[in-house]
Formats: structure tokens, sequence, C-alpha cells
């Protein structure tokens, strides 16, 4: 991530600005929503790790230590994944396979809540997204805002 952070560094405008945009795992519990009804189905299946994603914490130190980006600021915000089906909730999954499984009894209780639902129920998973802002630095001004 550090030489893809250089990279993008690189063909940025002086000032330019980068969005670190990512999930903070691990994801809330899978729910059914139906209207106003909001039924906990469970969890699915998460690797144990470190909350968040620590390697990409430690490169965005790095290109700041640097002096390719100044933080400009943070923010997060709760997301949320909707889907009409077990299959494309297992879609969606795929990419997350290396961390995050739907356990089979979990799936067959999605299944029975999405056929008691029928049509207006759908199955949600919610996740924290945090937000970094950085903008494009020079190494002299990188120098002057360490002295400071």
């Amino acid at each position: 991530m550090v030489h893809a952070l250089s990279e993008v560094w690189r063909t940025l405008v002086p000032g330019g600005l980068v969005l670190d945009i990512r999930p903070y795992l691990p994801f809330g519990p899978l729910e059914l929503v139906d209207g106003p009804i909001v039924e906990q189905l469970g969890r699915l299946d998460e690797a144990e790790f470190d909350p968040g994603d620590p390697a990409a914490d430690v490169a965005l130190g790095e290109v700041m230590r640097r002096g390719l980006y100044a933080l400009e600021g943070t923010g997060s915000f709760h997301s949320a994944g909707y889907w009409d089906s077990l299959a494309e909730l297992r879609d969606y999954l795929k990419d997350w396979y290396d961390v995050a499984r739907l356990p089979r009894p979990l799936a067959d209780q999605a299944r029975r809540a999405l056929q008691r639902s029928r049509p207006s129920g759908v199955l949600r998973l919610q996740t924290y997204v945090v937000v970094n802002r950085m903008r494009k630095i020079f190494p002299a001004e990188s120098a002057a805002a360490r002295r400071r």
C-alpha cells in the first residue's frame, strides 16, 4: 500500500486530495429487515483479526512520515448492504472469503426468514467505515510542518 500511495502522490496535482475509505471490520450481525421489523439472525464466521486494518494504518503512517501527505481530516459512518436473496449475499461475501464466511446453519436460518417474510423482507449486513482525507504535500512543506 505504501508503493500505491507513493504512485498516487506522483500523479496528483500539487495540493491534490486522496480519500482513504475502508471498512472497519468485523461485520455486524446478519439481519432480516421487513419494514420496521428487524430480526437479528446471527453472526458470520469471521477470522480472528484486529479490528480495522492495521497494515493500512501502518502504510498511511509511513507515507505521512515520508512527507508525502498531510492528514486533513478523519471521519466514519455506518454502511449497510441489502440483499433480496441468499445467493446475492453469498456472491457479495466471495470478496470477503479470507475474513468472513456464512456458516451453513446461519444460511439455512436466513433462507427460512426470507421465505417467511416474502415479498418484502431483505437481508442486511452492516459495517463501520473509516475515511481519511489526505492532501499532497512536498518534502519542504513536510519539514516545515515537523519543525512546528
